[in-house]
């Protein structure tokens, strides 16, 4: 039987790139808080859904200081974005990292993770709401150009095939620009670590 102390540390595991040995200092961790930090803690986890609303178009996580904006986040919402590129990424960090250096203008999509080799299900990314979007966007006529912005290592590369193809149709119909991220981006790097100008160089060199 697993005590609180082991319980606990199991959640923790489950964090990404979390292992056991970190989950159980997170866990010691908080024994040496007093009983006010473990209250808000645990309050703020639990207003996390509440407060915290998923774009109906890119699907990214948002907060919104306009109440009734529960839909769309400002990126989506906002006009002055470029309509004619779409950069596709794998996770909120992606992009978050992206639009923190100021180097991108167009509109995203965040897949909600990578593909991994192993597994041949496609349920693990959001294939169907892109194609869906992609679908809708070249209909209007504006979208010239998809951004593959996805990490180079192996997860990366295979969700890069898949989406590929997915799209391939798409493509065939249309003829729109599919491009990777080029020279710049290290091969096992991963987006939301990268720097100002190794984003800068990807995504000026993309092909």
């Amino acid at each position: 039987m697993s005590n609180n102390i082991d319980k606990l540390a199991e959640y923790f595991s489950k964090f990404p790139g979390i292992g056991p040995r970190q989950s159980k200092r997170f866990v010691y961790f908080l024994l040496t808080r007093d009983d006010q930090y473990l209250k808000e803690l645990s309050e703020n986890i639990l207003s996390l859904k509440k407060s915290v609303n998923i774009c109906q178009i890119c699907f990214c996580y948002f907060q919104s200081k306009n109440p009734t904006a529960k839909t769309q986040c400002d990126i989506c919402r906002d006009t002055t974005r470029d309509d004619s590129v779409f950069m596709i990424v794998g996770k909120d960090a992606d992009m978050e990292n992206i639009e923190k250096n100021n180097i991108y203008n167009g509109r995203y999509f965040i897949l909600g993770g990578y593909l991994p080799i192993l597994k041949n299900s496609a349920s693990w990314v959001r294939s169907k709401e892109l194609f869906k979007l992609i679908e809708r966007e070249l209909e209007k006529g504006t979208l010239k150009e998809i951004i593959l912005a996805l990490s180079l290592n192996p997860e990366g590369e295979n969700t890069i095939y898949h989406i590929q193809q997915i799209l391939k149709p798409l493509q065939e119909k249309y003829s729109f620009k599919m491009s990777t991220l080029g020279k710049g981006l290290s091969t096992g790097s991963e987006l939301e670590y990268s720097d100002d100008d190794t984003l800068k160089n990807a995504l000026k060199n993309r092909s």
